[in-house]
C-alpha cells in the first residue's frame, strides 16, 4: 500500500475509486464501504484510495473539548488495518486550522479533483465534509455534472438492529461491553502502552503486575474493571487479565492500568505491550479486607483462565 502524505508528490489519477472520512475505528460500517470501494475499482482494473485526516477533525474544530474525544484507533492502527484490507493507496491530509476553512467546493475541487483524481467517489449515507460540514450528496451532485464522476451512496450497516458508528463502539467499551464492541468492530478492541515502574503492591501480594501507560493520550480506555486478555511480549501473544480503575481498596488513587501475565516471568519495566481485550470479568469495587481481594482476584483468574481457553 502507498502511503501518501504530501499532494504535492502525489501522482494524480484518473482511475482511481475514492473514499473520504476519518475512519475511527474503521469497523464494519467501514468495511462495508471499503468493500464497495474495492469491487468498484476492480471492475475497472482501477486504483482504490482512502483519503483520511491526521490529527482527527474533532481536535482541530472543537479544540476547547479535545480531551473529551478518545479514538479508537491511532493513525498507525489505521493504517495496518487499511494494509490488511489490501488498498492501493492512502492519503493523509493534515488537518490544521486552514484546511478546517476549507469550503466544500473547495476540497472537492482543489483537492479531490485537481490533485488526486478519480472517476468514482464512494460515501457513507451520513457523510459530511469542508467548512461547518456543509458538503454532502447534494453539493457532489451538482459537482459531479461539471466534473463528470459519479458517486455512490452506501446504505447503513446494522447488527441486530443497530447501526454501526464509532459513537456508538466508544459507548459500549465505556461500558465495559467488549462483546458487542468486538462485534461491531469486527476485531478486538487493542490498547498499547509502555510498562512503567508502580508501587510494588501487586508483587507483595504475590500477584505480579505490570503499570500500563498508553503511548497515545488520545487512545480510549474502557471502563473500570477487570478484563480477561490477550498480551503481546515481542512476537508472542499470552494470556493475561488485565485491571483497569483506582484501587479503592486502597483508599482511591489514580487510575491505573495493571497487566497480570500468566505465563511469564521476568521484569517487563520499559516493554512495550500490546493488549486486546476478550471480554470484561467484572466491575471495580473496593473489598473491605485485603483477604477479601485476594480471594476475588484468584476467582477472576480462574475465569479468564476459562474465558481464554474457549479461544483456543
Amino acid at each position: 500500500m502507498e502511503i501518501v502524505r504530501n499532494l504535492e508528490k502525489l501522482r494524480h489519477d484518473n482511475n482511481c475509486i475514492i473514499t473520504t472520512g476519518t475512519f475511527d475505528g474503521v469497523h464494519r460500517g467501514h468495511q462495508s464501504i471499503i468493500d464497495i470501494l474495492c469491487e468498484n475499482a476492480k471492475q475497472i482494473q482501477g486504483c482504490t484510495t482512502i483519503i483520511t485526516f491526521e490529527p482527527h477533525p474533532q481536535f482541530v474544530i472543537k479544540r476547547d473539548q479535545k480531551n473529551e474525544l478518545k479514538l479508537l484507533t491511532t493513525i498507525d492502527e489505521k493504517i495496518a488495518i487499511f494494509e490488511s484490507l489490501a488498498i492501493d493507496r492512502l492519503i493523509i491530509l493534515e488537518f490544521d486550522e486552514e484546511f478546517a476553512r476549507l469550503s466544500s467546493h473547495d476540497f472537492i475541487e482543489s483537492v479531490l479533483i485537481h490533485k488526486i483524481g478519480f472517476q468514482k467517489i464512494i460515501i457513507g449515507y451520513d457523510h459530511a465534509f469542508g467548512r461547518d460540514r456543509q458538503g454532502n450528496q447534494k453539493v457532489l451532485d451538482e459537482l459531479s455534472k461539471r466534473y463528470r464522476f459519479s458517486i455512490d451512496v452506501v446504505t447503513p450497516f446494522s447488527s441486530g438492529g443497530t447501526i454501526i458508528s464509532s459513537t456508538q463502539i466508544r459507548r459500549l467499551l465505556r461500558d465495559g461491553n467488549i462483546e458487542q464492541a468486538t462485534n461491531f468492530l469486527g476485531r478486538d478492541y487493542q490498547l498499547t502502552g509502555s510498562v512503567i515502574k508502580g508501587e510494588g503492591r501487586g508483587r507483595t501480594l504475590n500477584i505480579p503486575t505490570a503499570n500500563l501507560k498508553p503511548n497515545f493520550s488520545e487512545k480510549l480506555i474502557p471502563g473500570d474493571g477487570i478484563y480477561a486478555v490477550r498480551a503481546q511480549l515481542q512476537d508472542r501473544w499470552h494470556k493475561a487479565v488485565l485491571y483497569i480503575g483506582s484501587r479503592p481498596t486502597f483508599a482511591h488513587q489514580d487510575r491505573s492500568i495493571e497487566l497480570h501475565v500468566f505465563d511469564f516471568s521476568g521484569n517487563l519495566y520499559g516493554a512495550t505491550i500490546t493488549v486486546k481485550f476478550k471480554a470484561k470479568i467484572r466491575d471495580d469495587y473496593q473489598f473491605d479486607t485485603i483477604e477479601a481481594l485476594l480471594k476475588q482476584i484468584e476467582n477472576d483468574k480462574k475465569k479468564t483462565l476459562a474465558i481464554l481457553a474457549k479461544e483456543q
